[in-house]
């Protein structure tokens, strides 16, 4: 269920305001968020530094409350308002718990391709404690939106395992997160730890993370230990390092149902980087737990640069995965032994076709500019598969075979034309 955000105040946070300090405007604006937040309010908070906090307020319907980081073009009253009060970041110095439902925390700026992936955001959340999380989401915290936030760890691996650590994304239990346009990078265990329903991840970068032999990661680790999982989607996000267990690693034996739905992603290993050896860039364990993979939809992907699995073989049980319109670039040849079902694949310099009857092969770059993080592409890559919606748009808006070619890869080219659109600041669907 989606947040309903009733018709109430404005609230103003900006901190060494000096006024009378109620929140009505910028002049008086509060100094910190108050410890008791309204439901449906927004509250602006200009840049500056802010204490981690868990966010409690007990619902009142579905009416959610909004924290909204002001800037020159949106900041509520003009009264006391001073551009350079929507300069900079709102940053928190301490992790972010929801633990009721219904709450909106938007940045306003920065992620995805048009902004390099790591600019400009308007949020920022430090979170260095061992066994702290940045981003935490009890059974009780759900229907949150979260968008435009720069996420940093602790920046080494965390020196326990278990539970709880230094996770850049905690869910236990919670459904219906949205995470949309954000930054990971020195994350002390795994970027995404959670057993979650209906979890969507989009225009986001992992950059860095850490694990260790005593201290296992993998960029998430999705599986039932906080209830049994539902759907997951991953999608239009850019990974840039696989560490310890392996990267998107997908656990359904408490739902067989659920789906891990992965397309218009890249996975790219830059030059000089080093990735750990272990379950693959998609997939799971072995099944000595009882784990279990099923109905993973792995479309339109990019994995460049990537010396292991692309899909992982590990998962004894496996039934209803799927694998279409992915690129293959300079990487190990895939196997294909999980998915049921794979074809119109196109491998550069990855083998062979691996018996598609509509794979293809090429030998030349047809990316934009790797190096530079621009993964569009010079030129179509040919028909692929025509797929249904949400399936056939890509990251930057773009309607995928409306010029009669429903291209493989994150992008689609169109029309000869290169162009990302700007991210658009868009409550959630």
């Amino acid at each position: 269920m989606l947040p309903a955000f009733a018709s109430a105040a404005n609230v103003y946070v900006r901190p060494g305001a000096t006024g009378a300090n109620n929140g009505a405007d910028w002049t008086n604006a509060y100094t910190a968020l108050p410890s008791t937040l309204v439901r449906g309010n927004t509250y602006y908070i200009a840049a500056g530094s802010y204490a981690g906090r868990t966010f409690s307020t007990a619902a009142s319907g579905t009416s959610a409350i909004t924290i909204k980081k002001a800037t020159v073009g949106d900041h509520g009253t003009a009264t006391g308002w001073s551009d350079a009060y929507g300069t900079g970041q709102a940053a928190f110095t301490g992790g972010l718990s929801f633990s009721s439902p219904y709450w909106v925390l938007d940045g306003q700026t920065g992620g995805g391709q048009a902004e390099s992936w790591s600019g400009n955001f308007g949020i920022k959340v430090t979170e260095k404690g061992d066994t702290n999380a940045i981003l935490n989401f009890t059974s009780g915290g759900s229907n949150v939106t979260v968008r435009h936030v720069d996420l940093i760890g602790k920046g080494s691996v965390s020196t326990g395992g278990g539970s709880y650590s230094n996770d850049a994304v905690a869910i236990y239990g919670a459904s219906n997160v949205t995470l949309s346009y954000f930054h990971m990078v020195g994350i002390g265990r795994c970027p995404f730890f959670i057993s979650p329903k209906n979890l969507v991840v989009e225009h986001g970068w992992v950059e860095k993370y850490y694990g260790s032999s005593a201290v296992h990661s993998e960029v998430a680790s999705i599986w039932a230990f906080s209830g049994s999982v539902g759907d997951v989607t991953f999608r239009y996000n850019l990974f840039t390092d696989i560490q310890s267990t392996g990267g998107l690693m997908w656990d359904n034996s408490s739902n067989t149902s659920a789906k891990l739905m992965v397309y218009g992603n890249v996975f790219y290993k830059p030059a000089g980087a080093t990735w750990g050896q272990a379950n693959g860039v998609v997939g799971g364990w072995t099944g000595g737990g009882g784990e279990q993979f099923h109905n993973a939809k792995v479309y339109n992907n990019a994995f460049i640069n990537v010396d292991q699995e692309s899909l992982s073989t590990f998962p004894n049980i496996a039934s209803g995965n799927e694998a279409y319109n992915n690129i293959f670039y300079n990487s190990q040849a895939p196997s294909f032994s999980k998915f049921s079902s794979h074809n119109y694949n196109y491998f550069v310099n990855s083998g062979g076709t691996a018996g598609e009857s509509n794979g293809a092969s090429g030998s030349t770059d047809p990316f934009v500019n790797i190096a530079g993080k621009d993964f569009r592409l010079k030129a179509g890559t040919g028909a692929g598969m025509s797929l249904a919606a949400p399936f056939n748009t890509d990251a930057a808006g773009n309607t995928r075979g409306a010029d009669g070619s429903f291209d493989r890869g994150a992008y689609e080219y169109v029309n000869g034309a290169i162009t990302v659109a700007a991210p658009t600041n868009l409550r959630a669907q």
